[in-house]
């Protein structure tokens, strides 16, 4: 009986340790990225910068405002490619793909853009109806990183791997929910933090899937809580 007693009481220890460890890793995330009250603060962003993939190199800008609007362009080739998401439908205009008029956004895409979040999914996280666990330890490109697993409130699972010496975040996987690929990960690998009116933000991303690098962005400057308008992420009219 003492031994059941030991190990019921060794196994209640341990997950309550994961339980404040989780909570740990985040609350020095934010402490070293700006602090909680600055992240609350944050109500736009716009981050310019080149976008790499498939051989190409073109500018692009990603626009962001509270709770959940966004807005990407992109100039390929002399073309404007526009994403975007008002908070309800999400919309795009492609001229290699059907024409200059803005077109409701295929379902599959349509998905993946409506499940971001402007904040930080680890802001209030249980308000919002998500879980967080702590998932171990591992390396990232030579880094002792901690793992967080984020099950969001729709279910979405995402891992965020937090370097252990600055606690920012320095990889992400990211769960694909159609297609061919449905079921596996796609990562993201962040680096370059640099300091953005006293919050931190990579100025380097790259994606990859099955090891293969899939997308790269290197940030050319950001800018935060300017005024957008609301009509700047909403699907214009036919012409």
């Amino acid at each position: 009986m003492k031994r059941i007693l030991l190990f019921l009481f060794v196994m209640s220890a341990g997950m309550a340790l994961s339980a404040q460890t989780a909570d740990e890793i985040i609350q020095k995330y934010f402490e070293n990225t700006g602090g909680i009250e600055k992240w609350k603060a944050l109500k736009t962003s716009k981050m310019e910068g080149k976008m790499a993939m498939q051989g190409m190199e073109f500018p692009g800008i990603i626009t962001n405002k509270m709770p959940n609007k966004m807005r990407v362009d992109v100039n390929v080739q002399g073309m404007s490619i526009v994403q975007a998401y008002d908070g309800t439908d999400a919309w795009w205009i492609n001229p290699f793909a059907g024409g200059t008029d803005a077109q409701p956004m295929p379902d599959e895409m349509a998905e993946s853009v409506t499940d971001q979040e402007f904040q930080s999914p680890f802001l209030d996280y249980a308000a919002k109806g998500h879980k967080v666990e702590y998932d171990g330890t591992t390396e990232v490109e030579g880094a002792k990183a901690h793992i967080l697993k984020l099950t969001k409130k729709n279910g979405t699972v995402e891992y965020h791997y937090f370097d252990a010496e600055h606690f920012v975040i320095i990889m992400s996987k990211s769960q694909i929910k159609n297609g061919e690929a449905k079921g596996q990960f796609t990562e993201t690998y962040m680096s370059d933090y640099q300091e953005v009116d006293g919050l931190m933000f990579p100025f380097f991303m790259e994606s990859k899937f099955d090891g293969q690098s899939v997308q790269k962005i290197t940030v050319t400057s950001i800018k935060l809580n300017e005024e957008y308008k609301d009509d700047m992420f909403a699907m214009p009219k036919k012409k």
